[in-house]
């Protein structure tokens, strides 16, 4: 009796009309690699793995895309539409500046917590310097200046002044999204906004212009003898900075860092014990590396202020004369997680104490330190990566413009250098009519002298 119960219970669910969505081989094919690039990183993903994971052949997955880089590209147009439009709308419907900036911040972060899969993808390709990748983010600037035009002052390149705002988000982004899964947007909302606004100086007396590094001075350490083993050692870094940087970690080998350090490969192995342990070492060498160039920028700087200007420079300077190391930082996120995060982790984690103390002593703005301090490091990450990274001129520099009007921002924000400039107006304006008034009185008084001359 059961069994013809289920019988009939069957026929009639057999008789509802059965809706069944089947996903196209291509629609298949994209959703494999974006699971595939987010699990094993888009370098290291094959189309063979991609065609595997779907079912089909290799020569199925070509009559469908033309290489790897294809499928790359319509997993990345998903997470750029959908960007791009909640931006547009996000910030089209706030009204007034403070609510606009909320408006993309708060999208920003939206997107990236909803879509972190697609996220991390994205940003693996960044420091390659696709055209597709940079034309994402010209299109995000564009929406930023459409809607903040009128609105700041017309000093500011809003082209400049999109990837400034950009840069204060980033890593707040991939440090609270991709790397902790923690995330309260209306919390970080406030803090972005009021840096974006106010910026860092909280007496509004800061000056605006760079600071004189010492660039020619290098730092005074001791002369140490290397022995010959470290030497060696010294060069395979030296060739595998090079060869990282050029090539990239996953096309680089030991034989080519070998040769262009002028070993032979099995050399290599009595320092380091694989390729991986070459690449953490390296990173190590460049954090060290940059932080003894900016303490190096800062040295003799008291005011606060102007040491996050000094350090800002210095960061500049840094990237356009070691282009390839941060290629290699950037890449190394996406080859071992755990390194990626030590090497921002052992930068912004004293950074922030010391924010945090400057915020307590008064010099500087108050707010969430560890918010600040992403904030000023994805500041000078993005002139690195617009001005250095993505410039097919290897001796590339970071814009003076740019970074001038970055400077500015960081110190006063948009309110504050909008009151400075109409301070300046105001002043211009009493110094012109003190001058005319001078010119005047010259005037009367050259006529006087000229009809008392005649009348004499």
């Amino acid at each position: 009796m059961m069994v013809e119960h289920r019988t009939q219970m069957t026929a009639v669910k057999s008789r509802e009309p059965l809706v069944v969505t089947t996903l196209s081989t291509s629609e298949r094919i994209v959703g494999s690699a974006l699971k595939l690039f987010f699990t094993h990183g888009y370098s290291q993903t094959s189309v063979a793995m991609i065609a595997r994971d779907v079912g089909i052949s290799n020569s199925a997955f070509y009559r469908h895309f033309k290489s790897k880089e294809g499928v790359l590209f319509a997993v990345l147009e998903t997470f750029s539409e959908d960007f791009v439009g909640a931006l547009s709308s996000g910030m089209g419907r706030a009204e007034g500046l403070e609510a606009k900036l909320r408006a993309f911040y708060s999208t920003i972060l939206e997107v990236v917590g909803r879509d972190t899969h697609l996220y991390r993808v994205f940003t693996e390709t960044e420091f390659n310097g696709y055209v597709f990748v940079r034309d994402f983010y010209s299109r995000v600037v564009a929406i930023v200046g459409d809607q903040l035009r009128g609105l700041v002052p017309a000093e500011f390149d809003l082209d400049d002044l999109g990837y400034y705002l950009l840069g204060s988000v980033y890593l707040v982004a991939v440090k609270k999204t991709l790397w902790e899964s923690l995330f309260t947007v209306d919390g970080f909302c406030t803090q972005l906004v009021d840096f974006a606004l106010h910026g860092i100086d909280v007496r509004g007396d800061a000056p605006e212009g760079l600071v004189p590094l010492p660039e020619a001075a290098p730092l005074q350490e001791p002369e140490v003898r290397l022995s010959k083993g470290e030497r060696t050692q010294k060069n395979l870094l030296t060739a595998a900075e090079h060869i990282f940087g050029e090539q990239g970690y996953w096309n680089a080998d030991i034989y080519s860092i070998a040769r262009a350090a002028g070993v032979a490969p099995g050399t290599t192995y009595l320092y380091f014990d694989s390729k991986l342990e070459l690449l953490s070492r390296l990173v190590v060498e460049v954090n060290e590396g940059l932080r003894r160039h900016t303490a190096q920028a800062v040295r003799g700087l008291a005011d606060r202020r102007i040491i996050e200007v000094a350090a800002l420079e210095s960061f500049c300077n840094y990237i356009r004369e070691h282009r390839n190391s941060y290629r290699v930082v950037r890449e190394a996120e996406f080859v071992d997680k755990d390194l990626g995060r030590w090497y921002y982790t052992r930068l912004s984690d004293p950074y922030t104490v010391v924010l945090e103390r400057a915020m307590v002593a008064g010099e500087i703005r108050p707010g969430n330190p560890e918010i600040t301090a992403l904030a000023l490091m994805g500041v000078g990450h993005w002139l690195g990566l617009r001005w250095v990274l993505w410039s097919d001129h290897l001796d590339a520099e970071v814009s003076p413009a740019a970074l001038t009007s970055s400077v500015r921002l960081v110190l006063h924000g948009l309110e504050g250098a909008a009151r400075r400039a109409a301070s300046k107006a105001d002043n211009d304006q009493d110094k012109g009519v003190k001058a005319t008034g001078r010119r005047r009185r010259a005037n009367t008084a050259h006529q006087v002298a000229v009809s008392g001359g005649q009348n004499g």
